[in-house]
């Protein structure tokens, strides 16, 4: 599960505020639901520049995300991502045979 509220928490994490969401994020730590908080990571990232919130935005976001919010977003979560899967995509094992092992992708 991703979690990502840039229109409200990412702005309360950034002021230092409450994040009205916590609850929720408290419950699914207490239950064990593996998360990844993309909220976490770009309040962790606006910390490295001196910038204001807005600028911080224009660089990531045109409402939604552009061309370098969406390359944050997915080397954010790639090392996360690859993680939950089983079996890892070929290029993620180890060993010299990965390009020709297809054993757990194919069916029997």
């Amino acid at each position: 599960m991703v979690l990502f509220d840039p229109g409200r928490v990412l702005p309360q994490l950034v002021e230092g505020r409450a994040r009205y969401d916590q609850e929720i994020v408290d419950f699914l730590r207490k239950k064990g639901f593996t998360c990844f908080d993309m909220n976490v990571v770009h309040a962790e990232d606006f910390k490295r520049f001196r910038l204001t919130y807005e600028q911080y935005r224009r660089c990531y976001f045109i409402g939604h995300y552009n061309p370098s919010g969406n390359h944050f977003f997915a080397f954010a979560l790639k090392d996360t991502l690859v993680n939950w899967l089983d079996p890892k995509p070929i290029t993620y094992l180890a060993g010299d045979d990965n390009m020709i092992r297809f054993k757990d992708y194919l069916p029997e």
